[in-house]
């Protein structure tokens, strides 16, 4: 039997090609743009029943972590590049007061409520307060042993927020981020969001991404 691919012409290969690079497109569109849609719809709210939208608070602009902390060698910046978990990321300042703490609690029990998912969420302090706020977190690390922790300057925080356009004052009215899997940080909580509704939102954003693990 001839090799038929010897038979085509130069024309006639270079059709072939195209078509089987046209497939090739279709197949991977058809694949990725159902999750594309979907990774839009939880963070814009389009397309989504209002009964269905976000609880937390979208900033009006997605920021990087790796953009307000800059040494490659943080724990945290390590853990973005090498695992892609969603992480409730949970600024502290020298007093952490009461909606601070509840703002910890409630993160954590949300964490734990998560079951076998909790392995693709991870929770970080980011510890705004040098010494003082290291002390805070010694001081709570047995109530909270799956908390992770970083440092960074308070006013580098605040211009990075801020480029977000979220300009609340973080040490009167303490909130916390949820960072997507490369490092994004995409909505805001704050104390009176009740953990059924972080549950909800957290639950939505694994149920449309990728398990990488």
């Amino acid at each position: 039997m001839q090799d038929t691919q010897k038979n085509l012409s130069p024309k006639t290969e270079d059709a072939v090609k195209k078509s089987n690079r046209r497939t090739l497109i279709a197949i991977l569109a058809v694949a990725l743009l159902p999750i594309i849609a979907a990774y839009t719809m939880f963070f814009s709210g389009i397309g989504v029943p209002q009964n269905t939208v976000n609880n937390g608070i979208l900033l009006s602009k997605a920021v990087k972590i790796q953009d307000l902390i800059s040494d490659k060698d943080d724990v945290l910046i390590k853990a973005i590049a090498d695992d892609k978990l969603w992480r409730l990321v949970i600024p502290i300042t020298g007093a952490c007061n009461q909606d601070c703490q509840q703002n910890l609690y409630t993160t954590r029990q949300v964490h734990i409520r998560l079951g076998e998912k909790s392995t693709r969420v991870e929770r970080y302090t980011v510890n705004l307060a040098g010494r003082t706020g290291r002390q805070y977190l010694e001081s709570i690390a047995a109530d909270h042993p799956r908390l992770k922790n970083t440092s960074a300057d308070l006013s580098a925080w605040q211009s990075w927020i801020q480029n977000a356009g979220l300009t609340r004052d973080i040490e009167s009215q303490p909130y916390y981020l949820l960072v997507d899997q490369e490092g994004y940080a995409m909505m805001y909580y704050d104390a009176e969001i009740h953990g059924n509704l972080l549950l909800k939102d957290i639950k939505r954003a694994l149920k449309y991404s990728i398990d990488y693990q």
